[in-house]
């Protein structure tokens, strides 16, 4: 497996919004990685902070990833790779785990991504794009990262983009009787996480949430005394209203304009938060007297402060990461030699196992060869 990774740490918020892959272009992308007889299958990893592109094939394949992003997004060759990380064989193996184990997060923990590493690894499937490779691959480390999330501490502690987020609009709020916080997008996979954190945080505070989905009669979108559903279009309406604006929608170019905010907003602070990528509020609007733009750079800088707590347990969870890679190369090896050489495991079905032991003490060192035989004595 080849792993291809413009993530938060290598790249901002400005350069990995113009690696991200619409809808339209990851169909687009499926459908060249499926008429190229050197790629397997391939698996699209896109959120806020990183897009990556997982694939099985050969080396040679890195060429055609560059001509679709040159052509499609109009990133050249040199560009592509002064950001593009690639991980190859065991390392993209171990990349795919740290990532969905939330150890590569900006909020070290965070147990988000494997809800998208799961609907990305779906999504591919559901298409036929994954072969038996990655099917082995993506769904180890799927489990293995509901293991974690389901027994370490570090998944425990309270820190998520939603929490993060919520906490600052707050900061922000602060002394204030009743704050009063646009979401824009709250019908939407983060916009929804961070509709309850802010409910869950202070009762006090009042929400008019905005979504394309609205509807009168969807009880999901039925007003209560904390929030007010409105439709996407009247966003502007209630910026004269808002002490902060939340913004995380899938809109391919800004939902905030500023000569738009100029003309809407009062006299008053008024704070945006952008969680969208690409950006949905225009930089522009930070300029404007008494407001205040925030993305998410701003937002992993705070999640870099909380990480320092999680870096015991992160330690842990990296030891258990490099058990579960060696074993699923162990798998891997096994997997490619029985689909190369079936011949060979009908052979060796009808060999004596005292056959195979000689050969193993011919060519294992002394440690795993005692290894082997302490496991037979388990078995008897």
């Amino acid at each position: 497996m080849i792993c291809i990774s413009i993530n938060h740490k290598n790249s901002i918020t400005e350069t990995r919004e113009r690696f991200a892959l619409s809808d339209e272009e990851k169909e687009q992308f499926f459908r060249m990685a499926g008429e190229c007889e050197d790629i397997g299958g391939c698996v699209l990893l896109m959120t806020c902070n990183r897009c990556e592109i997982y694939i099985s094939g050969l080396n040679k394949i890195y060429r055609e990833v560059e001509n679709f992003f040159q052509k499609q997004k109009g990133i050249a060759r040199e560009e592509f790779w002064k950001y593009a990380m690639r991980y190859e064989k065991k390392a993209a193996v171990k990349h795919l785990y740290q990532v969905v184990c939330g150890l590569e997060s900006a909020v070290l923990g965070e147990v988000e991504i494997i809800r998208q590493v799961k609907l990305a690894y779906e999504s591919a499937k559901t298409r036929q794009m994954t072969d038996g490779d990655l099917n082995v691959i993506f769904q180890s480390a799927l489990q293995l990262a509901k293991e974690i999330a389901d027994q370490s501490m570090m998944t425990r502690l309270p820190v998520s983009v939603g929490t993060l987020t919520t906490l600052d609009a707050l900061r922000f709020c602060e002394g204030k009787e009743e704050p009063h916080i646009l979401l824009v997008g709250a019908g939407g996979d983060i916009g929804s996480i961070i509709l309850r954190d802010l409910m869950d945080a202070d009762d006090r505070v009042r929400i008019v949430a905005t979504s394309r989905k609205h509807k009168q009669y969807d009880l999901a979108f039925q007003d209560t005394e904390q929030v007010r559903w409105v439709h996407y279009d009247n966003r502007y309406e209630y910026l004269g209203w808002a002490d902060v604006v939340i913004s995380a929608t899938s809109s391919p170019h800004y939902i905030f304009l500023e000569e738009n905010v100029k003309k809407a907003r009062r006299e008053k602070p008024l704070c945006f938060i952008d969680l969208a990528i690409p950006r949905d509020v225009d930089e522009a609007i930070d300029k404007l007297e008494g407001c205040i733009v925030k993305n998410m750079d701003d937002i992993q800088a705070l999640a870099k402060k909380n990480n320092e707590k999680k870096l015991t347990e992160a330690k842990k969870i990296a030891l258990i990461i490099e058990d579960r890679v060696e074993e699923m190369e162990k798998t891997l090896a096994f997997r490619r030699f029985r689909d190369v050489f079936p011949e060979k495991m009908e052979q060796l079905e009808e060999k004596k196992a005292s056959w195979l032991l000689y050969q193993l003490r011919e060519h294992l060192d002394l440690e795993a060869f005692e290894q082997v035989i302490k496991s037979l004595e388990g078995e008897s």
